[in-house]
């Protein structure tokens, strides 16, 4: 049935003051948008997808975030798979039509695509010391003669992606503070890699530096010892001004039920539990807490203050 003839219909009975049939339709009308929905139908089949973004390394993405897909999944009853996208415009493609549900995103890309999200129960991820800032660091060789910032001019460096506020962003603003031009007194530079990555190339000479996030180094250390990078060959430099933790949020589409389930379930994760703490520090999570309006607020105030474009 046509829309202008639910039209016709409607408006005949507000003519005629039948305000209890006006209701029902335009009740019937929601239901039946809702049901050409995006997403709507997959939804009721209990299949979601959730999306860790940016990541630009599927394997290492994979490897760190499955063991929280499957908490997720026996803890929320619901048929949940990670997926992956290459870019922000794709991200954005998945979340308007309906077939990207749940994502933990950086808080730039939160910030930037706000209104493809559902404004109810939003979390924020916390540190392993239960904060809600973290820090980008630049990292060298210890024997590299590096030991400040301004050193690295004419030097190459290793960025996150370039949606990624501590490891790009912060780290950006950092080079503009300390008076060198990223795109001009490098020798070069690239924006790719988790922090894994990044931390094996400047250790196999690669690259003279790269920024990874500030926990990285101390918390991994032994296990990049098992992969073969010793992390005691690194050293700090510099450190970027501290940015918003990532944030959970849920798209449009999802029903209110479903998001207290995977909210619920996220912020059970109990680091006194052993088993939960194995599924939080592989994906280098230390909880998560709801975020107010005030939070999302004051995320918002460091993007714009950052300037990025």
């Amino acid at each position: 049935m046509q829309w202008t003839i639910f039209q016709k219909i409607l408006f005949r009975a507000l003519e005629n003051n039948y305000k209890r049939w006006a209701s029902l339709l335009l009740a019937i009308i929601s239901s039946l948008v809702l049901m050409w929905s995006p997403g709507y139908a997959r939804s009721l089949s209990g299949q979601f997808k959730i999306s860790t973004f940016p990541c630009t390394d599927e394997a290492n993405s994979f490897k760190k975030f499955h063991p929280l897909v499957t908490y997720l999944r026996h803890a929320t009853g619901l048929n949940i798979s990670l997926v992956f996208h290459d870019d922000l415009a794709g991200f954005e493609r998945a979340l308007k039509n309906g077939s990207l549900d749940f994502v933990i995103q950086d808080p730039y890309v939160y910030v930037k695509l706000a209104d493809k999200y559902s404004n109810a129960h939003i979390l924020q991820a916390l540190t392993f010391d239960k904060e809600t800032t973290h820090s980008g660091v630049i990292i060298v060789r210890k024997d590299s003669g590096l030991k400040r910032i301004m050193d690295l001019k004419g030097k190459t460096v290793m960025f996150g992606p370039k949606l990624s506020s501590p490891r790009w962003i912060a780290a950006r603003h950092l080079f503009e503070k300390n008076g060198l031009l990223i795109d001009g007194d490098l020798l070069d530079y690239s924006n790719k890699g988790c922090c894994e990555d990044v931390a094996f190339n400047v250790f196999l000479n690669v690259v003279d530096a790269g920024v990874v996030c500030d926990h990285f180094l101390p918390e991994h250390g032994s296990r990049q010892q098992a992969l073969g990078l010793d992390a005691g060959q690194l050293a700090v430099i510099a450190t970027t001004d501290r940015v918003p933790t990532k944030i959970f949020s849920a798209g449009k589409y999802v029903r209110a039920d479903n998001m207290v389930k995977m909210t619920g379930a996220l912020m059970r994760l109990d680091f006194q539990n052993s088993e939960h703490r194995r599924i939080m520090e592989n994906a280098d999570l230390g909880g998560f807490r709801k975020a107010s309006a005030q939070d999302l607020s004051q995320i918002r105030e460091w993007v714009a203050r950052m300037q990025v474009d």
